[in-house]
């Protein structure tokens, strides 16, 4: 029988400080309509998973002093905070457009909750957001993301202070991705906002009579949930691909 030392129970901490402050920043398992204590469970279930797979990496940095550990504690929190946020960085772009998508579409004025928070958002938005979130988990990304993990151990050594990372490029990459994201997604609603708009905008100056925001109303709500299914298959496999790209980079990178 082994003997239980302290590395047997540093090692599986050390993981889950990366995996935990990774996964309360991933989009749907960090939402607040998961209960603590499942999101608690999965963590360390993950960490456990992956303890034997890094156990080399991790062992050398559990013999350091307690005030050594503290910094690997934080270092290692952080570091996973980053890579969750670089994967919810494109579902908050995403959350961005579909807002900007529901005011162009004249529903920006109707307001309920998000769908993994409590924040007031629009109902057309949740169209959007819903199943980019479902898409995540069906399309097997959070399976991706525990090997993205597994794999960071090689670029984004223990106890290694992220201020300056090895490829400080792969975040810009991020960055850029999430950026032109809003712009491919929203760009047939502002299209669309921008001729409604110009057009009855036109009928008012000619009949000034005419109650135009009464009159154009229904048809903007109606054109925007129309353009909406027309686009919503391509605007989700855009997004997957996305951050399907993005998991496989900050796998092979770090």
């Amino acid at each position: 029988m082994n003997e239980i030392t302290h590395e047997t129970l540093l090692v599986p901490f050390i993981v889950f400080c990366r995996v935990g402050a990774c996964f309360m920043v991933l989009p749907g398992i960090s939402s607040e309509r998961i209960p603590v204590q499942l999101r608690l469970f999965a963590a360390v279930a993950v960490a456990l998973v992956l303890t034997p797979l890094v156990y080399d990496e991790v062992r050398p940095e559990s013999g350091e002093t307690s005030s050594n550990l503290l910094s690997i504690i934080v270092i290692e929190s952080l570091t996973g905070i980053l890579l969750g946020f670089l994967v919810r960085i494109l579902f908050l772009a995403l959350e961005f457009a579909a807002t900007a998508m529901a005011n162009f579409a004249g529903y920006g004025s109707i307001f309920s909750h998000a769908i993994d928070n409590n924040d007031p958002s629009s109902p057309y938005a949740s169209l959007i957001n819903a199943p980019a979130i479902a898409l995540f988990f069906i399309t097997d990304q959070h399976i991706n993301v525990i090997r993205m993990l597994q794999r960071s151990y090689e670029s984004l050594k223990v106890g290694t202070a992220i201020a300056a990372p090895p490829n400080m490029q792969l975040i810009v990459t991020n960055f850029d991705s999430a950026f032109k994201l809003t712009a491919q997604l929203s760009a047939a609603l502002v299209v669309y906002s921008i001729m409604i708009n110009l057009a009855f905008g036109f009928l008012n100056k000619m009949v000034p009579q005419i109650p135009i925001y009464f009159v154009s109303t229904p048809f903007v709500v109606l054109g925007g949930l129309l353009i909406l299914l027309q686009i919503d298959k391509s605007v989700l496999e855009i997004f997957s691909s996305l951050v399907t790209q993005a998991i496989q980079n900050l796998g092979q990178h770090g």
